[in-house]
């Protein structure tokens, strides 16, 4: 925030109120930046302040009443974006992608306007527009968790195997389910061939699951020439580990299992249908 041109009460009060905000005191945070805006009516970053607060108490009008008001004093970038956001969240893309867009001519390289595009690029399919904006995020903020992960699955679409193992490299040590990024290391590497390092990543996931050790065995003996045989051998158990899991299927992790056994019996379709489940979540 640039405070030269802004009065020192003004910037005190302003700063008072955003210690308000981080202590979640929110009316008291918004009667301060009131003040600081009777000090100063042209302090724009307390406008859209205000409208963040009513945003992220779920009262819309309020925060689109509080950016309006700021887009009065002059076309701010954050402003924008935050009108923006408050049509993604109701899932009205073309009128987000508008004022995302909008943000941008802004500001080019601002991040979050890059990530939003994206991210309503990529809900309404357009996989081509999103994947340059996931790219510029990642040219800003190499190991960004979202925009690296939704990069990936782009690629993973498109058969663009090593493109999407680039962007798994990204963020395998910051991901948090290192099991879920194994397995993705591990559909990577069997659709390209390189079955050892296959066996390897998936071999990774599965230890991390202890009732999955059983497995480690047959992955460790997996070969393309002995696959559709070996396989065989342990279905009837792939079908009771299954239900098991369909019995207590609830996030990202359960996805990991069920789509791991499925690859296992060569069925990478309904693989291939959770891992897009998978990724709903992730850009919700």
């Amino acid at each position: 925030m640039k405070t030269r041109s802004i009065p020192t009460e003004a910037v005190a009060i302003y700063n008072q109120a955003l210690d308000l905000a981080n202590k979640k005191d929110y009316t008291a945070a918004i009667n301060k930046y009131r003040q600081a805006i009777e000090i100063h009516p042209s302090f724009i970053e307390a406008y859209n302040n205000i409208g963040e607060i009513y945003s992220g108490m779920g009262d819309s009008i309020k925060a689109m009443g509080c950016y309006a008001e700021g887009l009065k004093i002059k076309r701010n970038h954050k402003i924008l974006l935050n009108i923006g956001v408050e049509f993604y969240k109701r899932e009205e893309y073309s009128e987000a992608l508008r004022h995302f867009l909008d943000s941008l001519c802004e500001d080019r390289n601002y991040i979050e306007g890059n990530l939003y595009t994206a991210l309503t690029y990529y809900n309404m399919n357009d996989l081509k527009s999103a994947e340059g904006y996931f790219m510029e995020v990642i040219r800003y903020d190499r190991f960004h968790l979202k925009s690296n992960y939704l990069l990936s699955t782009i690629y993973y679409d498109w058969k663009e195997y090593d493109k999407a193992l680039a962007c798994l490299d990204n963020i395998k040590d910051t991901y948090e389910d290192k099991a879920f990024i194994e397995k993705y290391y591990g559909f990577c590497c069997y659709f390209t061939g390189r079955y050892p390092e296959a066996v390897k990543h998936l071999t990774a996931a599965l230890e991390s699951r202890p009732g999955y050790e059983k497995f480690k065995d047959f992955l460790e003996s997996l070969t393309y020439e002995n696959r559709v045989k070996e396989i065989k051998n342990i279905d009837g158990e792939i079908k009771k580990l299954e239900q098991k899991i369909l019995d207590d299927f609830t996030g990202i992790k359960d996805y990991t299992k069920l789509s791991m056994l499925y690859i296992f019996q060569g069925k990478n379709s309904k693989a291939e249908k959770l891992l897009l489940k998978a990724k709903e979540k992730m850009a919700s």
